[in-house]
This record gives C-alpha cells, structure tokens and sequence, in this order.
C-alpha cells in the first residue's frame, strides 16, 4: 500500500519538528537569501521611484545644440533646414520643437508686478517635446501663429502670484508695454538645477519675432524618447550637425544629464546588489544540500520502515523536498515580511523616500526561496529513495 497524501504531510511535520537544530539552520539559510534578493528588489524599486519623482518635476529630457564658429566665442543659429534634417536623418527622437528667450524680465496685471520671470516664444510642438501639461484653457492654436496673435500662456506658479486667486483665462497682462491675453496655464516645472524664477510666459514664436527684434536667442529642443536614450542621440545630432556646418564647433546642453547619472549609477548599484543576492541565495542553497544530506544519513532506518510498510521511492522523494518546500515558504515569508518592515521604518523614520510594497516582488523572492530549497534538496531526496530497504532496517 501507498502513503496518503495526508499521511505523507503529517510526517513531513513531525519530521521537521523533531529536529528543531536542523529546520532551523535552514530556515535561517532561506531566510537570509531571500532577505537580500527582496531588499535589492526593493531598493532598485526606491531608486527608480526617486528618479521617476525628480523627472515629473521638470520637462521631458530633451537637448539644445548649439554652434560655436571656430576661434569665436559667438554662437551661430540654427537653421529651419537643419531642424528638418534632424528630424528625417535620425531615429529616435520624439519630437523638435523652437525655443526664442526674450529680454523681458516681469509682468503686470492692473497694479501688481511680478518680476525675475521667464519669457519665451515657442513653436507648435512645445508640448509634444517637453511634456508640459495644460491645466486650465488651451495652448496655442496654428491661428495663433498664423495670425501673429498677442496671446500667452503662464505657468501656474506665476498665475499664483499675478491674479491671487482669480480666473486668469482671458485676462489681460503687460509686458513690457504689450498687451498680452492669457489663453492658458500650465503646470510649473524645474529645469533641475538652482536657477529660481517667479514663473514662465510663453508667446507663440512668430509673436515673438515680431516683439523680441533680434534680440531673441533661439535655440532647438530636441527630445528623446526614453532617458536613456539621450547619450547615443548627443553623438547623432552632434554627426549630422558637425557634417552641416564644418567649420563650427557643435556642443550639447540638456536638462537631465545629472538624472541619467544618477540612473546609471543606480543601475550600476543594482547589478551590484543583484550579485550579492544570487551569492547569498547560493550560500543558503549549499546550505540547505548539506543539511538535507545530513538528515538522510541521520534518518536512514526512518527511510527503511516507510518502505517497509508499503512507502514507493517516489513519496520517499516527495517527503524530503515537501520538507524543504514547507522551510522554504515559512523562511522566504520571514524574511520578506522583515524586508518589508524595516523598508518601511528606513523610508518614514531614516530617510524619506517613495516606498511602496509590491506583491510582484515577493512573488519573486518567494518564487527564488522555493526554486533554491527544491533544487537543493531534490538529490538528496533522490539519494533517500534509492536506500535499500533491507540495509536501511539493518542499520
């Protein structure tokens, strides 16, 4: 006769209670290998999550060329040509859009004025480009360029401070002795370094032709479309626009090179911890082979009896690695409740940080506990079903 599947559940317990040196030790050896792959889980979810906060706060990564003629300080335009041969030469870019900066330094709106604020003329695919939301009315339409219309959008900070509180869609503010009526406002963004302003206006760049002169300093916006993808795309549009213009210097600024630092060295990190954690997993597995090795020496006329009474190879085998299924849940499910607490005190009371728990994460550190202990004990199982009945009973 067989064993039942009850049956074989009670003495896998009995088994792992008996020895309490034994199931412990492999806990502990679970439990440590799993603690390190859920904690290098969780610290590369942090760090992405930091990273993905700071990138919400300003405009989409993008880049602005510029030419510096050889043996000169001055800067030379781009050209509308050269916008078009970006866009047809290289792949990868999401969007092109012109920026214009204006030497006007404040704003007014009947007897308040606000200065230290930025002033820029924008060609159509400036939200395609930067990403910037629209919190309130619309962003300029083709009649608006067309038609050389005096309109602007502000940012929500500089709406704040100007109307304190009221409607500004349709309002009318000045500056620089210009009428201007707000047809929009959007969300304020950082360029991520410490330059610090009372707020944006945006103008449509045709508009801005006509109230900057020459004045105006234009550059592209060129963005990628993914962060990562920034570095490969410098070199392209530094190859297409070294080709164009030969006897210029082309150089690259960019709103989120410390972010892709900073992505870099946190991958960099991650691979490191990811390392430490396979290591420790394979620490507790040969652990845990040891062990499993031990206890099949140890219960050698144990292995005799349940064959004895009708036990097949295959429930001997199944005994031993339910043993290790049941250590590897009970130590994985430690270990990534403790992860999980102390991620919680490290992120709330240590350092403030986005911390959230994932049941993906412990599926997977669960899933490694189990594949460690299965694939650890699975030969000495197979080496306890193999004992010979008569020697086992002799012993």
């Amino acid at each position: 006769m067989t064993i039942s599947a009850r049956d074989l559940i009670v003495i896998t317990v009995k088994s792992l209670y008996k020895d309490p040196m034994r199931s412990g030790l492999t806990l502990l050896g679970v439990f440590m290998g799993v603690a390190a792959v859920n904690a290098t889980l969780n610290i590369s979810s942090i760090t992405n999550a930091q990273i993905e906060a700071k990138l919400s706060e300003r405009d989409r990564p993008y880049m602005m060329p510029y030419l510096q003629a050889e043996g000169s300080f001055r800067t030379e335009p781009l050209e509308s040509e050269d916008k078009k041969v970006l866009e047809q030469s290289i792949q990868g870019i999401r969007s092109i859009s012109s920026v214009s900066w204006l030497l006007i330094n404040g704003v007014q709106f009947e007897d308040r004025e606000i200065t230290e604020i930025q002033f820029q003329g924008v060609s159509r695919n400036y939200i395609e480009t930067t990403g910037r939301l629209i919190l309130q009315g619309r962003f300029f339409s083709a009649a608006d360029f067309a038609q050389y219309r005096p309109v602007a959008i502000i940012d929500q900070k500089l709406a704040t401070l100007l109307f304190k509180g009221q409607n500004p869609l349709g309002q009318a503010i000045y500056a620089s002795g210009t009428r201007l009526i707000v047809i929009g406002v959007t969300e304020t963004k950082t360029d991520g370094e410490d330059f610090k302003t009372s707020g944006t206006v945006w103008i449509p760049q045709t508009f801005a032709t006509v109230l900057g002169g020459e004045s105006n300093f234009d550059v592209l916006q060129i963005s990628p479309y993914f962060l990562e993808d920034m570095p490969k795309l410098k070199k392209r549009v530094e190859q297409v626009l070294g080709q164009r213009h030969p006897k210029t210097i082309v150089y690259m600024e960019d709103n989120a090179e410390d972010l892709l630092k900073e992505k870099e060295l946190q991958s960099t990190a991650s691979k490191a911890l990811t390392l430490v954690g396979l290591i420790a997993l394979l620490i507790s597995g040969v652990g845990i082979a040891n062990i499993s090795i031990a206890s099949v020496m140890e219960r050698i006329k144990e292995i005799g009896l349940l064959r004895a009474i009708g036990a097949t190879q295959t429930e001997v085998m199944t005994q031993f690695i339910l043993e290790a299924v049941v250590l590897s849940l009970a130590g994985g499910a430690v270990a990534i409740v403790t992860v999980h607490g102390s991620m919680v005190i490290a992120t709330t009371k240590i350092v403030q940080a986005p911390y959230e728990f994932k049941s993906q994460r412990a599926a997977l550190s669960l899933g490694s506990a189990l594949l460690v202990g299965v694939g650890a004990s699975f030969f000495p199982a197979v080496r306890a079903s193999r004992i010979d009945v008569i020697q086992a009973l002799r012993v």
